[in-house]
């Protein structure tokens, strides 16, 4: 049964501790399931899109059991393959990371592996990863999951496009250290390459180095490299959903505090400083009084200059910026939106449809969003498309409504924060289910 929230018009202020970071549990828990020895990490909250990838990985092999701060990961065997007859399962649920990433993976350690997907993630594409999987000795039973794959990955060079899914090309570098050495080239310039980077920082922590040339497109795997356990490594903070509290207080002005973020981080979405900064919002960086070790994110100020946004290296801002362009006087202009139409929804028509809904002017011209902002929207009932981000989306936008906004199958929210409401509550929220 969907779930029905209703969000009224209270300002969140306060300090909020950022949740784990989705792109960087994926990539460890990966990274800790091919390893030569077991790792401990520590990931301090769950979503259905990381337990998606846990369950994969345990149908692939590994053991993975949930402790009182994180995971322990017994690593999956290494069989000969002489005996590795055994068919293995990946189940992505509605996660495209996992789906993504895993291909590739299953695909060194298995013979024969049962795929699965549920919600959308059938139809978003697979291409050209299954073309490039294909050439190099797999075979699928089917177009799109569920499918069975066969055969084993051989080692080489890999070509594709880097105009659909940079996960295409992480999921290639997480398995190669298995059938080193791997180049791994994109024909194009390669659009979200930040989380390419943050693949082959995770590879890096667990003993696997990786080199890319100058322009980013072309990467390469030496061989002789084994991936490491590593204990108490832990997952940073995530900055995809963090911005949702950076923009409350760039719409508002009322200040906000964020814990349990790195400053350095190479998450593609720590761009939204730079946003809400350029729309006039402040932000600082201080140390924890508790733990000098950690920094703090304060952000004050309300945002009154309309925004200009490329979404090729950072898509999954949209939805959340739409509601900082209503809270904004002028026209602000998203540029470069052509792979949202491949999300959990088509967003560039849903972000477009959920500001009309809520009385405020938006328009899609090709591959573009338009926003005239006005300051406020009307407020009424608006449909999430099960899609996470559109929730979180419609929340902001009730800061700035004049009715109540009512959100049907809110419970999408659960694929990437299943704690977002109470932290909205948390904060000052007001909201009934």
């Amino acid at each position: 049964m969907s779930t029905s929230i209703t969000v009224k018009r209270a300002i969140p202020h306060g300090t909020i501790a950022a949740i784990p970071a989705k792109a960087h549990a994926h990539r460890a828990l990966i990274a800790a399931a091919l390893a030569q020895s077991p790792s401990s990490l520590i990931i301090a909250h769950y979503s259905e899109d990381i337990d998606a990838t846990i369950a994969s990985l345990q149908g692939l092999g590994a053991t993975i059991t949930k402790t009182a701060t994180g995971v322990t990961v017994i690593p999956i065997p290494q069989i000969p393959p002489s005996k590795n007859t055994q068919k293995r399962a990946i189940n992505a649920h509605e996660s495209g990371t996992t789906l993504r990433l895993l291909l590739p993976v299953a695909s060194v350690i298995s013979e024969a592996t049962d795929v699965t997907a549920a919600g959308r993630l059938p139809e978003r594409p697979l291409e050209p990863l299954k073309s490039q999987l294909e050439t190099h000795g797999v075979s699928f039973s089917a177009p799109k999951p569920p499918f069975t794959m066969t055969g084993k990955l051989a080692g080489g060079t890999f070509e594709m496009v880097g105009n659909v899914s940079s996960q295409f090309f992480s999921g290639l570098l997480l398995a190669a250290p298995s059938i080193a050495p791997v180049t791994i080239h994109s024909t194009t310039a390669l659009q979200s390459r930040d989380y390419v980077e943050l693949t082959r920082k995770v590879m890096a922590d667990f003993g696997v180095i990786t080199t890319a040339n100058n322009d980013g497109n072309t990467f390469t795997v030496p061989s002789n490299q084994q991936y490491e356990g590593r204990q108490q490594y832990a997952i940073e903070g995530d900055w995809s959903n963090s911005a949702i509290w950076l923009i409350a207080t760039a719409m508002t002005g009322q200040p906000l505090t964020i814990t349990n973020l790195q400053a350095d981080s190479t998450q593609a979405d720590k761009r939204i400083l730079d946003i809400i900064t350029a729309a006039g919002a402040t932000v600082s960086w201080s140390s924890s009084n508790d733990a000098p070790k950690q920094t703090v994110l304060h952000c004050s100020g309300r945002a009154h200059t309309p925004i200009t946004v490329d979404l090729e290296q950072c898509p999954d801002l949209l939805p959340v910026l739409a509601a900082l362009a209503c809270s904004i006087e002028g026209e602000s202009w998203f540029m470069n939106g052509e792979r949202l139409r491949l999300k959990e929804s088509d967003r560039l028509a849903a972000v477009e449809e959920l500001v009309a809904t809520l009385g405020g002017q938006a328009r899609v011209e090709g591959d573009n969003l338009y926003i005239t902002g006005t300051g406020q929207l009307l407020g009424g009932t608006v449909h999430s498309h099960n899609d996470h981000r559109l929730v979180m989306a419609a929340t902001l936008m009730a800061l700035i409504s004049e009715t109540p906004v009512t959100i049907t199958d809110s419970d999408a929210i659960n694929k990437s924060y299943p704690l977002f409401f109470k932290h909205w509550k948390q904060l000052g929220g007001q909201y009934e289910l």
